[in-house]
């Protein structure tokens, strides 16, 4: 079985106060998503983080990481390591973003910041993380945060039935034209980061057939 979970923020102290997460400290946030996580998930299930596993030290992290069940595949956050500092930690791939089907048949674009509704036209949804506040559903975005989700990871089966709003209009465009990039955006202040995170994919996209040459 799969799952989806992000932003656990495990050794982040301040995430109690911020996010008023119901822990008296970091240890008892620690040991309760541990537990949480694997009251559900299989030696056998695959879990996709889609980012933000932890903050601090990863040496103190990763006896924490290994505990949890599963294939664990991180999809990269904000506050991520590098992929190989992420593998050492416990996990077994990272992505910058990834596309899987979901058993419903749908594509999903799993990407730790939330995308203007125009750069994922060609996916059914997204899977997301990085907004602690909510909401959930967001046109055909879908916030996988532990603080949304009782701070468990929610199975394949729950991501399906969860009923996705309407798109909400949105511009953008990139275009290159010798030395040149062209970007074109209108978006909600919301989505800046996650415009700013499309950009950056561009970027490295740019660079990756440059360096292939």
């Amino acid at each position: 079985m799969n799952w989806f979970t992000s932003d656990l923020h495990i050794n982040h102290e301040n995430i109690i106060k911020y996010c008023s997460r119901p822990f008296e400290n970091v240890n008892e946030m620690n040991e309760e998503m541990v537990r949480r996580w694997n009251e559900r998930v299989t030696p056998d299930d695959t879990v996709y983080v889609v980012g933000d596993m932890f903050l601090g030290k990863p040496e103190n992290a990763a006896p924490i990481v290994k505990r949890l069940n599963g294939k664990k595949v991180l999809v990269l956050g904000n506050h991520d390591r590098s992929p190989r500092t992420m593998i050492e930690c416990g996990f077994q791939e990272t992505w910058q973003r990834k596309n899987i089907r979901l058993l419903d048949d749908r594509q999903a674009l799993l990407c730790h910041k939330p995308l203007p509704e125009s750069t994922i036209q060609h996916v059914s949804l997204q899977v997301h993380g990085h907004r602690h506040e909510g909401p959930i559903v967001n046109g055909k975005r879908l916030n996988v945060c532990v603080d949304l989700w009782d701070f468990r990871p929610i199975s394949e089966e729950e991501l399906c039935n969860v009923k996705l709003g309407d798109p909400k209009p949105d511009y953008v465009e990139v275009e290159m034209t010798g030395d040149l990039v062209k970007v074109t955006a209108s978006v909600r202040k919301s989505d800046y980061e996650g415009l700013l995170d499309h950009l950056q994919c561009y970027t490295r996209r740019l660079w990756d057939n440059r360096t292939e040459t």
